[in-house]
């Protein structure tokens, strides 16, 4: 390599370094060493140098819902409040406000002064845990709970199918006279993919009950609600392209 070359390969170098005035004005001696880095790593060493510590990317993260989220927006909170603890809402249609996490997909309804009425939380991540709240039953939390741990005396079992999804609702009141809630544990299956963990199962119509056992069967989303109905999740929340 003659002296032009070598000029040629030092100047080709300084200029993708990120503090190029430095060392256009440097002395011979970083020159030299900077030479010798030239040598080590070639052309395409150096841009993977480059990309590695160059100017840093975005990286998004959606943070994780509140382990305690059953718990801690209590029931008739303020939507103001909410939205301290939470922050703005992903999604928001009249009385409803949809957020999404990490590892769970959040529906909140609220009455007509916009005081919480329901809170419904879907799973988005397998490694997923909410404690649920039951009083009456000993219940897993939302992540690990099966069909076969909701189904107690006091909820009812309900079957819907419609055009475009599928669901299991298991369903009643909790808590004391007077102080009572509602809660809703389901096992729901979108007919078109979305981030939903998958909850399959088979149900005969024609003998109105459930083929696969009650123990494969997956709670995928749960509800606590002062209505006095079950609660629903909007499946198409799940789903990639949402209308919600």
């Amino acid at each position: 390599m003659n002296a032009a070359d070598v000029m040629k390969s030092i100047n080709e170098f300084i200029a993708v370094l990120p503090i190029k005035e430095i060392a256009v004005n440097a002395a011979g001696g970083f020159v030299g060493s900077a030479l010798l880095v030239w040598i080590a790593f070639g052309w395409t060493g150096i841009k993977n140098v480059r990309s590695r510590f160059g100017r840093p990317q975005i990286i998004f993260e959606r943070k994780k819902a509140p382990e305690n989220i059953f718990i801690a927006l209590e029931l008739g909170s303020s939507s103001d409040w909410i939205k301290q603890q939470l922050g703005n809402p992903n999604k928001v249609s009249e009385n409803w406000w949809g957020y999404r996490f990490s590892d769970a997909l959040v529906s909140l309804h609220f009455d007509q002064s916009m005081a919480l009425e329901t809170v419904a939380v879907a799973l988005n991540n397998s490694k997923a845990n909410f404690p649920f709240p039951s009083v009456h039953f000993d219940c897993p939390p939302l992540g690990k709970a099966m069909l076969s741990h909701v189904l107690v005396e006091h909820l009812q079992l309900e079957h819907i199918s419609a055009r475009r999804h599928t669901e299991l609702l298991v369903s009643g009141r909790e808590g004391p006279t007077g102080a009572w809630h509602y809660i809703t544990f389901g096992a729901l299956d979108p007919l078109t993919p979305g981030e939903l963990l998958p909850s399959e199962f088979v149900w005969s119509s024609d003998e109105n009950r459930l083929i696969t056992p009650s123990e494969q069967v997956k709670i995928n989303w749960a509800a606590i609600s002062s209505r006095s109905e079950p609660a629903h999740f909007p499946w198409n929340f799940a789903l990639n392209f949402q209308s919600v």
